[in-house]
């Protein structure tokens, strides 16, 4: 199966990860479209690598329905976009806890919710965790719980859309302009501890974080994956 001449929409799509999923998808012939909140940002991003670019709101139900309209049909979703953040489980009151979910649990969910009309049925969904999935701690409960969640989210939509497939990439440490606040010299020191961490020396840039992605896409034989994709980071958090 390929992607060439398919649209492939990248919700988060204008940096880190998502940048990284449309530059492959784009090697391959595929019609992108990428998001961010700013219509100002997914125009200049869109224009840099070549594709077309939206502004989305996944926190609001009409601005989600709007722009999966505006699309149209599609083939492929890959959902970046949602942040968590780090919070004590056992410090987070009940009324303060749940912004913790809504970002990336329920964004993503009303993204999945609003795309199943548009997409074809030989399509596919990617969904985004992380290492913290995997991690039980009380300083990252809510990422903990909210991946965990997402990971068995993408699992009921692989039965329930199916035949539309849905996976899930777990990524570990991807360096990228997520990090640009950072100083040169901090950057360059987490760069070689999270290389450490991995069992190929190395960290995954997000080129080929987005080369596994769009691979994914194309296999018509795989849904309801979980895949890390990390360098082997998840190895040696499981030991």
């Amino acid at each position: 199966m390929t992607i060439s001449g398919k649209t492939v929409v990248c919700i988060g799509g204008a940096g880190g990860m998502g940048r990284g999923v449309a530059q492959a998808a784009l090697e391959l012939g595929a019609d992108v479209v990428i998001t961010s909140r700013s219509q100002g940002k997914a125009n200049e991003v869109a224009a840099q690598i070549g594709c077309r670019g939206d502004a989305i709101d996944i926190d609001d139900n009409g601005s989600v329905s709007g722009f999966f309209d505006r699309v149209g049909r599609f083939s492929h979703l890959m959902i970046t976009a949602g942040a968590v953040g780090r919070s004590s489980f056992s410090q987070t009151p009940p009324d303060e806890a749940d912004r913790f979910m809504q970002g990336k649990l329920w964004g993503t969910h009303r993204c999945i919710w609003h795309a199943r009309e548009h997409i074809d049925q030989d399509g596919s969904i990617t969904l985004i965790t992380g290492g913290y999935s995997q991690i039980i701690d009380d300083k990252a409960g809510h990422v903990h719980t909210a991946f965990r969640a997402m990971e068995a989210m993408a699992q009921v939509a692989a039965v329930s859309l199916a035949p539309i497939r849905c996976n899930v990439i777990r990524p570990g440490f991807i360096d990228s302009d997520l990090w640009a606040d950072m100083t040169d010299d901090d950057r360059a020191q987490l760069r070689a501890v999270e290389s450490e961490r991995t069992t190929i020396g190395r960290i995954v840039e997000p080129i080929e974080f987005g080369r596994f992605a769009v691979s994914l896409m194309q296999t018509a034989v795989v849904t309801g994956a979980v895949i890390p994709v990390d360098g082997g980071r998840h190895l040696s958090v499981a030991r």
